[in-house]
Formats: structure tokens, C-alpha cells, sequence
């Protein structure tokens, strides 16, 4: 583990432009920092701008490389706690501090409600805010899978129970599906290793947890192809004869689609060797589980996370056919 701290001091000289660029992180995830637990108490100018020193960037620069390497911030900050033998004898415990008075953290289904309260209120500036500070507290995938994808499922279940106007849904639904887009979107498509296909059954619109999948596999970075909603059943075999997959996902919420995704299945099963794995989930495969012997292919399980897990560890062994995917696309999609 590096140090924390560089040698540099505690006069306050950098302005919030010139820490953004010293530790790459965005001034939302600065502020957010601050707020939440007090990682930083930065000087003020007169104008009430903030000033931060040396070692505010030093401290910045190591809760960043902790979150790189997996922990979520509270986990970083709390082991920042711990790293007390690397301060220098004058300088006070500050950290300790901080966390202890720092105000409670907030879950994201709390976070998801005020955003879902923000949307219905046409509050677009207050959801940015929540979904700001979100990002900087949770991280790109748990954002996206506890708050973005449950809030565009309550909104619509809002709409059934005509608690929501058709109007306020399609601004919210909207809303949400562009913020969902835009993380996938600043995700790198990778263009080299194993390739997978990710696509709804024939005459499935509900893409939502298939969406989630593609965000967390292109995060790791695996080679993907998206295909989206009622991916068309004529010339699939073909096209996929030419793109050549280790892995084709596809995604099933009702029982109309499930028999024409068992369809494709058969034929991708008849492919010429080496045809790729096909596996395959969704909602209607959990509300009745008797269906899933239906469909040649590999059932997709419990959890997004173990079965991105379970397909990185498919794709490391380079061998088509192997046993063992497990993906999930979560209980409750719906399109309104």
C-alpha cells in the first residue's frame, strides 16, 4: 500500500480546478466527499471559494487509489483511520474526527427515493445533485443496479397504480434511461478477447437488467455487443455464424417470448461446432421456474455481481461450452 502522505504541506494554495486536475477526481466527488464524511475540511477564500494544500491532495490521491481497487469510500475512509503510523508527529488526528461527526450514510434505497421524489416533483436539478453525490459515494455499478434500475421500475409500478401521471413517468422514465445510457456510454468498448452478444428475446421490450449486465461485463472490459429490445429471430444464426461468439446472452420476462427465445436457442444449438454457449435468464424464469427446461441453453441465476463472476471466469478459460455461467437480470422489470 503507498503512502499517504508526500512530504508536502498544509498551507491552502490550490483552488478546486487545480485538484480536480491533480487527482482526476470530478469536483462533484470532491464536494460529495466532504459533505458526506468529512474527508477534507478545505480553507475559504474571502468569496467562500475553497482552498486545499498539499496534503488535501495526497489524502485525495490515496482514498482514490483505495475506491480503484474496490472498496467503496466509507471502507477507504475508515482505513484511512487506521493508517494513523504514516501522519506525521504534528499533525492532529484529523480523520478520526471527521468520520466520527460526519453525518450518517445514507442507503440507496433512501438515495433512490428522494431521486424518485426529486422526478416527481419535475426537480431535475435535485436529481443531478442526488445522483452527484451518489456516483461519489457508491460507485458506477452499485448506483447503477440499487438506485437507477429500481427507481425506473418504481416509476413505472407508480404509473399502474395511477399514483403518477403518464407524463410525469415519461419525463422520469426518460430522465433515468438517460442516465443509465450515459454511464454504459462512458464505459470504453473493448474490441479485443472473447465476444458477447446481449439481447432480448423476440417480442421482449424489457431490457433493463440485461442493460445492467452489458454495463458490468464492458467495465471489465469484455468484449460485448449490445443488441437491445425484440432482437429479431430471422437471420440471428446468421449473423452470429459471422460474428463468431464465445457467449450469447439473451433475456426473457414473459412466456410468449421465453418460447421464441427457446426457438433461437434450438438453432443456435444446431449451429455448425463451434457454436457458441447460449444462456439465458429474466424475470419469467424465476416467477415460474418450469420453463427454464424448455429452453437448450444455460439457465442465468441468483445475482448480477456472482453472475458476472461467474462469466469473467467462463471467458478466462478460453473454452467455448464450458460449464458454469450464472447471470441474473433482476425481479420486478418492468415497461411502461
Amino acid at each position: 500500500m503507498t503512502e499517504i502522505y508526500d512530504g508536502r504541506d498544509n498551507r491552502p494554495i490550490y483552488n478546486i480546478k487545480a485538484v480536480v486536475e491533480a487527482t482526476g477526481l470530478p469536483a462533484a466527488t470532491l464536494r460529495a466527499w466532504e459533505r458526506r464524511y468529512g474527508a477534507l475540511s478545505p480553507a475559504r477564500t474571502a468569496s467562500g471559494y475553497r482552498l486545499y494544500s498539499g496534503r488535501d491532495i495526497d489524502i485525495l490521491r490515496w482514498l482514490k487509489a483505495r475506491v480503484d481497487e474496490g472498496m467503496n469510500i466509507s471502507q477507504a475512509i475508515q482505513l484511512l483511520t487506521l493508517e494513523r503510523p504514516l501522519q506525521r508527529p504534528h499533525e492532529p488526528a484529523v480523520i478520526e474526527d471527521t468520520v466520527r461527526h460526519s453525518r450518517p450514510l445514507q442507503a440507496p434505497h433512501e438515495s433512490r427515493d428522494v431521486l424518485l421524489s426529486a422526478l416527481v416533483r419535475y426537480d431535475e436539478g435535485l436529481a443531478d445533485r442526488v445522483l452527484e453525490e451518489a456516483f461519489a459515494v457508491y460507485g458506477v455499478e452499485l448506483v447503477a443496479e440499487s438506485i437507477l434500475a429500481p427507481a425506473m421500475v418504481r416509476i413505472g409500478d407508480m404509473w399502474h397504480e395511477g399514483r403518477v401521471s403518464t407524463s410525469t413517468e415519461h419525463f422520469a422514465s426518460n430522465y433515468l434511461r438517460r442516465k443509465l445510457d450515459s454511464v454504459v456510454n462512458a464505459v470504453p468498448q473493448s474490441n479485443s478477447g472473447p465476444l458477447v452478444v446481449l439481447g432480448c428475446a423476440p417480442g421482449d421490450w424489457h431490457e433493463l437488467g440485461l442493460l445492467l449486465i452489458h454495463l458490468m461485463l464492458r467495465r471489465r472490459h469484455v468484449n460485448t455487443i449490445y443488441l437491445g429490445q425484440n432482437v429479431p429471430a430471422e437471420q440471428f444464426v446468421e449473423e452470429m455464424a459471422q460474428l463468431k461468439p464465445a457467449l450469447i446472452v439473451m433475456a426473457a420476462t414473459t412466456a410468449e417470448s421465453a418460447a421464441g427465445m427457446a426457438a433461437v436457442a434450438q438453432a443456435v444449438q444446431d449451429m455448425q461446432r463451434p457454436q457458441p454457449i447460449f444462456a439465458f435468464g429474466g424475470r419469467i424464469f424465476n416467477v415460474d421456474p418450469a420453463l427454464r427446461a424448455r429452453v437448450p441453453g444455460v439457465f442465468l441465476g441468483e445475482t448480477a455481481r456472482e453472475g458476472v463472476e461467474q462469466i469473467m471466469t467462463l471467458l478466462s478459460r478460453g473454452a467455448a461450452g464450458a460449464p458454469g455461467i450464472i447471470l441474473h437480470l433482476p425481479h420486478g422489470e418492468t415497461n411502461p
